[in-house]
């Protein structure tokens, strides 16, 4: 019936409505009872098992709820009073089962989720009502991510339902950094969701038409991918991306949100280097065909590559060739090289500051979570290692050994925890989590006992500041158990090894990109 009605062009008239929202709500509760029948104590396994046999958490939303909403959007304004309606009706009926039907805790969460980002999208006049919602549908989205974090969709829709960027007052828009972590994640997960790449084609024509976020940072790093994305000129990506590099150092000191700002961005370079998730990706084999082993297992075949590599002089010839490559040739036609300069750039300004600041360690610990996952792929290592920045890499980890350094920490094999926290968890841990470069970082169980997104510290403590020190140190002590970039010296110090030296002119400056330029201003949107 709600695929007939849909094709009708004419209005409907009030009584019209009116049986069409009783039909549903009948249809809801014949769902409801059947739900709690077949899930009473007393009910028989045969019964039991109907529910899960023929989808009917699913079929009860497809026909009960979500149907009949696009037919409300599809007329509205006039359907607004009738689908506000509907939505708080199902709204209660879904809450409802939530409790009294839990085999399908996983299954609600997302509904609810849906269910409140449509009461969100049809709130026009009142932003605070609207962001309520919008709270209200995040806050579902997180719980359903917190059980399966490797579902790329999920990513995505917490991107719809992004925080919005107070800073243009009633005309309050989705923060787009954020919008575009999310949709880049989607891309990436273990579990890719690939319409997540008409949401960044959305975002990015967005983001195109905003002649008065000039100079911003976050404007020029997402026209930076856009070019990426696009699959631009050379010319036109060096040229976005030497600005957003320009724009970065000197704004570093401005990004906000606990340096999550920063986490969004590198978190999104290594999406650009999986290139966006495309099925033909260079990288992402090295990490999809691992899936199941441990990093352990991943460790020591990855040092058995390395060893069989000899003298660290061996590589000399690719250093200078890769040096030498033209911007016109074949590979650098190719997302993935140039995902690869901005992501290690991007880098190079984090780890290049005068004075240290704890806002960039949540960047620089996911940034080494990804080269310690990267040397665990020793194909994909070896492609990478002449642009990465080793140099600045070891003097940032040799500016984190302070007074209060648990060394024996940080130089077990295990991964670090500390007994005396009750949160073992950074905020980034749950950012980082479920991308497919991930897969080897975090130990098997460290996210049972995590607290969901609501009950999270708003404020990190001194505390957390020293446990991303150690995360970070630790990292770095597992990245010079190879020899070949960095090694880690008896006095406790991180020294780098001459290979490292020879690769770090290719390294300041690989695909003519400048992270340590100023460049002139100019309008990053031309």
């Amino acid at each position: 019936m709600d695929q007939q009605q849909s094709e009708l062009k004419a209005e409907l008239s009030q009584s019209q409505w009116q049986k069409l929202t009783r039909m549903h709500r009948t249809l809801l509760y014949e769902y409801h009872d059947f739900l709690l029948a077949s899930h009473h104590p007393t009910a028989s396994p045969a019964l039991r098992k109907l529910a899960e046999k023929y989808a009917m958490p699913t079929r009860m939303w497809r026909y009960g709820i979500h149907l009949f909403l696009e037919r409300l959007r599809q007329k509205l304004p006039n359907s607004l009073e009738y689908m506000l309606d509907f939505i708080y009706f199902a709204y209660s009926m879904l809450k409802m089962l939530l409790e009294s039907v839990p085999a399908f805790r996983e299954r609600w969460l997302w509904c609810l989720g849906d269910l409140a980002r449509y009461r969100m999208a049809i709130e026009e006049s009142d932003i605070e009502d609207r962001e309520v919602w919008a709270g209200i549908s995040r806050d579902y989205y997180h719980q359903y991510a917190d059980k399966c974090p490797d579902v790329g969709q999920i990513q995505h829709h917490l991107g719809i339902v992004a925080k919005l960027d107070t800073r243009h007052g009633i005309l309050a828009k989705p923060d787009s950094l954020q919008q575009f972590f999310y949709y880049t994640k989607a891309l990436i997960c273990v579990q890719p969701f690939q319409n997540a790449r008409e949401s960044i084609i959305r975002l990015l024509n967005a983001c195109s038409d905003k002649p008065t976020a000039q100079h911003s940072i976050t404007l020029a790093f997402i026209a930076t991918h856009g070019a990426l994305f696009s699959q631009d000129s050379a010319e036109q990506f060096v040229a976005l991306a030497n600005i957003f590099l320009s724009l970065l150092r000197r704004g570093l000191a401005r990004l906000d949100r606990k340096g999550l700002n920063g986490v969004y961005m590198m978190s999104s370079n290594f999406a650009s280097m999986l290139q966006y998730g495309e099925a033909n990706a260079e990288m992402t084999p090295q990490f999809a065909a691992k899936q199941g082993e441990t990093a352990a297992e991943a460790h020591k075949f990855a040092l058995e590559w390395t060893s069989r590599l000899g003298s660290l002089r061996r590589l000399e010839s690719d250093v200078s060739s890769n040096s030498a490559t033209s911007s016109t040739s074949p590979i650098r036609r190719s997302i993935f090289p140039q995902g690869s300069y901005l992501t290690f750039q991007t880098l190079n300004v984090f780890l290049d500051q005068i004075i240290d600041h704890p806002d960039t360690y949540p960047s620089l610990h996911t940034s080494l979570a990804f080269l310690w996952c990267l040397c665990l792929r020793p194909n994909a290592m070896q492609q990478l290692e002449t642009i990465i920045p080793w140099l600045p890499i070891t003097k940032f980890l040799n500016r984190l050994r302070q007074s209060e350094t648990n060394f024996s920490k940080i130089e077990d094999e295990a991964f670090p925890y500390f007994e005396d926290r009750t949160i073992q968890q950074l905020s980034e841990d749950f950012l980082i989590r479920g991308q497919l470069w991930s897969q080897s970082y975090y130990p098997e169980r460290f996210f049972e006992d995590a607290p969901s997104n609501d009950n999270r510290p708003v404020t990190e403590e001194e505390t957390t500041i020293i446990l991303r020190r150690h995360r970070c140190l630790w990292l770095g002590v597992r990245i010079t158990t190879f020899n070949r970039w960095i090694t880690y010296s008896r006095d406790q110090k991180f020294v780098p090894t001459q290979l490292a030296h020879e690769y770090a002119p290719i390294a300041e400056s690989c695909g003519n990109l400048n992270s340590r330029a100023h460049t002139a201003d100019q309008d990053v949107t031309a």
